[in-house]
């Protein structure tokens, strides 16, 4: 998944747990039972929907991309079934639940421009990044080999965000001026190195969290 990360980003589409899929399996069950349970079946479906992704999350990662629909639909306490109605395949889970890693990425990073200085903003994001790359240890390889084009956008859409709070740290003085771009993805590339070389994953967590203080050290304007 996304480096990822427990993983971001990501309008309703089918990708996203209130998008087109979900309105039309309710639209489907409104026609069965029509009347004043419509809004009942809608909760229902969208909390049916959030329970496979995160039942999806925890297999994915333990399992790798090997885990089956049935492993996922254990976990959630639901039929194969209702899997199948939310997710056409494992191909469509795996997608979902990488577009919602990325989401929530964005999310929280928007939420720390919002609320630390702009340098801790883009320390605890790398940080994040850092949590989501072991966390996904598991499936990220295979992530990346079996779907490049999702794993390409996700990576770029999460690196985006990276570089708007580093633009914002290098504005208010925070971070120095030389810092690009390219600094942000030795940092990150640094990361997913380290992890992958890693097998214990509470030795891989703290090497990783390391890596993100060296280089925010480096990043941080003496000025």
């Amino acid at each position: 998944m996304a480096a990822g990360t427990d993983v971001g980003n990501q309008g309703p589409s089918a990708a996203h747990p209130d998008g087109a899929e979900v309105r039309r399996d309710v639209d489907e069950d409104a026609q069965i039972h029509p009347g004043d349970g419509y809004r009942e079946l809608r909760r229902d479906a969208r909390l049916n929907r959030i329970s496979v992704l995160r039942a999806a999350r925890e297999v994915f990662r333990v399992r790798g991309l090997e885990a089956t629909v049935q492993n996922v639909a254990r976990r959630a306490g639901v039929s194969v079934a209702t899997v199948h109605r939310r997710f056409p395949g494992r191909d469509a889970l795996v997608a979902d639940l990488a577009e919602h890693a990325a989401a929530e990425l964005a999310e929280r990073f928007e939420e720390l421009a919002r609320t630390v200085p702009a340098d801790l903003a883009l320390e605890r994001a790398l940080r994040l990044v850092a949590a989501e790359a072991v966390a996904t240890r598991a499936c990220a390889p295979d992530h990346r080999e079996r779907f490049p084009d999702l794993a390409r956008d996700l990576d770029e859409r999460v690196h985006r965000g990276l570089h708007r709070l580093l633009a914002s740290a290098q504005e208010g003085g925070r971070v120095a001026a030389a810092v690009t771009g390219r600094d942000l993805r030795l940092a990150t590339d640094a990361v997913a190195a380290s992890v992958a070389a890693e097998p214990d994953p509470e030795r891989a967590g703290r090497t990783a969290q390391r890596l993100v203080t060296h280089f925010m050290r480096s990043f941080r304007s003496t000025g």
